[in-house]
């Protein structure tokens, strides 16, 4: 029950934008856009989208959502001109016909083993996701594949839960993205996933057939530039060949 309340209470603030947004008319004179991207990629793409308001003046809104619930959005139809989420997803999107070509340059996240500063121990109260909508790891298989054996295993809707979950003390050491670890510095890498364990996810963004504002694909195309990937591989995305 008390994860369940946290989730909710952090959820508002996200929600009341995308409820903002969604109820705004998407105008031809509206050069705001919407962005719709998985949970652990939003502090990155909010300090792009920072950089690229103080290029251009169009302001990119940052909607973070469970990746297993970006297509479903799409597919309804819910307003969102661009979406950067996992290749895998894109290309059912593309399949669906809800999306434009996926922007070429990828991101890799790797996957590690984090926990606060100072804390090395990965054998008390261990993190990890539940395989669920919100997140497509399955934490406590993927402990058994890395022969982890914690006291407890903590079970969490997705990384963003994790990193709460460390930050508050209720578990040691968790599973998290490198983006996660990034976004907060009051988190270590404890060590690495071994990619032939747990791949890291592979991302990329494009623009959305439901986008009715003008030059989305100006800030996919920033994307690619020098600045934003050097902003996003501070915040833990490796650029993929």
């Amino acid at each position: 029950m008390t994860a369940v309340m946290t989730i909710r209470r952090r959820a508002l603030p996200s929600l009341a934008l995308a409820l903002a947004a969604l109820s705004t008319p998407a105008v031809a004179d509206t050069i705001d856009l919407a962005l719709n991207c998985d949970t652990t990629l939003a502090p990155a793409l909010r300090k792009v989208a920072a950089a690229y308001k103080a290029r251009s003046g169009v302001r990119v809104f940052v909607f973070p959502t469970g990746p297993g619930l970006i297509l479903p959005q799409l597919v309804r139809d819910i307003q969102n001109d661009i979406v950067v989420t996992q290749t895998t997803i894109l290309e059912q999107a593309a399949q669906a016909g809800v999306i434009a070509s996926a922007l070429r340059v990828q991101w890799r996240n790797p996957l590690v083993i984090a926990g606060l500063h100072g804390t090395a121990t990965i054998d008390g109260a261990f993190a990890a996701t539940d395989p669920s909508p919100a997140s497509n790891i399955d934490g406590p298989a993927l402990l058994t594949r890395l022969g982890i054996k914690p006291t407890r295993i903590v079970g969490a809707v997705d990384t963003d839960e994790v990193a709460f979950l460390l930050t508050t003390g209720a578990a040691q050491a968790g599973l998290l993205h490198m983006t996660d670890v990034r976004a907060d510095e009051r988190l270590a890498v404890i060590r690495p996933v071994p990619p032939e364990v747990q791949p890291p996810l592979l991302y990329a963004a494009s623009v959305t057939r439901l986008a009715r504002r003008p030059n989305p694909e100006g800030f996919v195309a920033f994307l690619a530039a020098k600045e934003a990937t050097d902003m996003l591989a501070a915040a833990g995305l490796e650029a993929a060949p």
